[in-house]
């Protein structure tokens, strides 16, 4: 019997949640070989290549003459806090463990409605108990009464806190330019705009023959054709059959297949207060996505 839409959808959705849960463990094993640009230059460099036959317009490559400017300029924009996020988000890699570093970033989801109500939005009730709730998942995950258990706040959680930020803001920018331009197009302009960004680390430290090899090589085709070319692909196909709130409960995952990747992996121990504060933030990415009803008109959560 055939699938329904829906499953299809729900099922396409958490095959991309599986693999940016499992990226955080890959990079970080990568990270030992390959610098951060270096990565970020090759994984959006495949992602463009890749995008480039879905982006062509229906007129044809000449018809991107046509398009309106702001396509440009927005995909510009958004491209520049893209590599930022990612590039705050991988550099804490090099200091944090998997699992904190995907909690952290899941943070993001949390942070857009707070920062939405900044810029003037109303803040729902479901949105301002995810914001309690998380904070008490970080209390948790770090509070000093752990013992040693806790492993202190340090400058890679830093950075990815910051990240998480950044990636709020990226959720909020794209929510609006999807209003106003193609999606293929104006991700294939984003992607670009990494790329660009990072390419100058290749030519001012050229790379090495080891950071193609073993689990630099890896992480680059993970990365590159699965965590962000592929699972883009299924997170707009899913986003347009479910609603906010069911896409945003499947996305929840990401973060706990992170951690339990990285357990099994050896990476890091399993832990109570991993366990309570973990679920903590996953229950506020879920209690932040009560009250948006219909198709989920933007990215949910920031791809990993």
């Amino acid at each position: 019997m055939p699938l329904s839409t829906r499953a299809r959808a729900r099922a396409a959705l958490l095959t991309a949640t599986l693999v940016w849960g499992t990226s955080f463990v890959v990079v970080q094993r990568a990270l030992v070989e390959i610098p951060v640009f270096h990565l970020l230059a090759f994984r959006f460099l495949i992602a463009t290549l890749l995008l480039l036959p879905f982006a062509r317009p229906a007129g044809g490559w000449r018809a991107w003459r046509t398009l309106d400017r702001g396509l440009l300029r927005d995909g510009l924009v958004i491209g520049v806090v893209l590599f930022a996020g990612f590039a705050l988000q991988t550099a804490g890699l090099l200091w944090t463990t998997p699992s904190r570093s995907a909690f952290l970033t899941a943070l993001s989801v949390v942070l857009v409605p707070v920062i939405a109500l900044g810029l003037g939005r109303p803040l729902a009730l479901g949105p301002a108990a995810g914001s309690v709730v998380a904070a008490a998942g970080l209390w948790l995950l770090y509070r000093p009464a752990a013992g040693a258990e806790a492993v202190p706040f340090n400058r890679g959680d830093a950075l990815t806190l910051i990240g998480a930020v950044v990636f709020a803001v990226f959720v909020l920018l794209v929510e609006q330019a999807m209003q106003r331009h193609p999606v293929a197009p104006l991700a294939l302009v984003q992607f670009a705009v990494v790329s660009l960004l990072s390419l100058p680390s290749l030519i001012l430290d050229p790379p090495e023959a080891r950071e193609l090899t073993g689990d630099a090589l890896v992480a680059v085709l993970l990365t590159g054709v699965l965590a962000t070319a592929a699972a883009f692909y299924l997170l707009l196909y899913a986003q347009r059959h479910l609603s906010a709130v069911e896409a945003g409960v499947i996305l929840t995952l990401e973060p706990v297949i992170a951690a339990a990747f990285s357990i099994a992996m050896g990476v890091e121990p399993w832990t109570p207060t991993l366990l309570s504060g973990g679920a903590l933030v996953c229950l506020a990415m879920v209690l932040s996505e009560i009250k948006r009803g219909g198709p989920a008109a933007g990215l949910s959560s920031p791809p990993a």
